[in-house]
């Protein structure tokens, strides 16, 4: 499915924007485990988005300058900054103090092209297939799966990460259709989310929120800064918005929702966190939800 939006105007590349949405999968693939080893970490999820958005907006300060969005009211800046930036990572960081790598994976990115979906046909008014309707009900199923692997009712624990996962889905989900809406350039969105998030939050984090910075390892503070502020916040912002322009909302999130296998296969020597069988059949029904949402019209 390809929503009508005022970038189809211009040339794309399937092609490049098919790449793009492979290296963001990889990114995010590494943002999970990343993560997770941060949530196990003695440093709080304040102190990780602190250092992600502190390091990336440092980098990016000369950009913020050069490259503005001036032409974006302050509501515009405000979901543009948070689908991808603070209020995103604090949901998905409280999702791994509850849930394991595998589960993240898949309730972000499996769910991420069911809440695009559903979100361009609200805003674009756009008209999915049957065959997309029948691949959400197919990655939900596998949702549903990994959710219940661990016994017949679930784990307490593991569904309130869960539904943090999905909240953190639905921010990102927000944040596509919105870049290509609203008519932003790639160079924009680098002088605008890192730097927004920094000056937003970090004032909050010094003054008001509970830190372990100073008793945290170096090498647990050194992964999350530089890990989190040039993956997902630079390089991942890169590809994010190219797969989006190039390819389109519904298949970029589809190609992305791969990332529960490849971070929980990075899980297992990295994190021991060996999924259970029903856990690997789940990743199987939103990989092939994924399938049919690419095959879909």
């Amino acid at each position: 499915m390809k929503e009508e939006s005022p970038l189809t105007e211009e040339k794309t590349s399937p092609l490049l924007g098919f790449i793009c949405a492979v290296l963001m999968a990889g990114i995010w693939a590494g943002f999970i485990v990343v993560s997770r080893l941060g949530a196990l970490s003695p440093l709080t999820i304040y102190d990780m988005a602190a250092l992600r958005f502190g390091f990336a907006g440092l980098l990016l300060l000369p950009a913020t300058y050069l490259w503005w969005p001036r032409h974006l009211s302050l509501f515009q800046i405000l979901v543009l900054a948070g689908g991808t930036g603070v209020p995103y990572v604090l949901l998905a960081y409280t999702g791994f103090l509850f849930a394991p790598v595998s589960h993240g994976g898949v309730f972000i990115n499996g769910t991420l092209p069911i809440f695009a979906t559903l979100i361009t046909v609200v805003w674009l008014g756009s008209r999915p297939s049957v065959q997309t309707w029948i691949a959400i009900f197919v990655i939900l199923s596998g949702c549903a799966l990994t959710a219940f692997a661990k016994d017949g009712f679930g784990n307490l624990n593991s569904l309130i990460g869960d539904a943090f996962f999905m909240t953190a889905a639905f921010s990102m989900a927000v944040y596509m259709p919105a870049t290509r809406t609203w008519t932003v350039s790639l160079k924009e969105l680098l002088a605008m989310v890192p730097i927004v998030n920094a000056v937003l939050f970090i004032p909050i984090w010094w003054l008001f929120l509970p830190t372990n910075l100073a008793a945290s390892p170096m090498e647990d503070i050194l992964i999350q800064m530089i890990y989190q502020g040039l993956g997902p916040s630079i390089l991942g912002l890169i590809f994010f918005y190219l797969a989006i322009k190039h390819l389109g909302t519904t298949p970029t999130a589809a190609i992305v929702a791969v990332v529960p296998t490849i971070a929980s296969l990075a899980g297992i020597p990295i994190l021991q966190e060996t999924p259970v069988p029903l856990e690997w059949i789940g990743m199987f029904l939103v990989t092939t939800g994924i399938w049919l949402t690419l095959r879909a019209d």
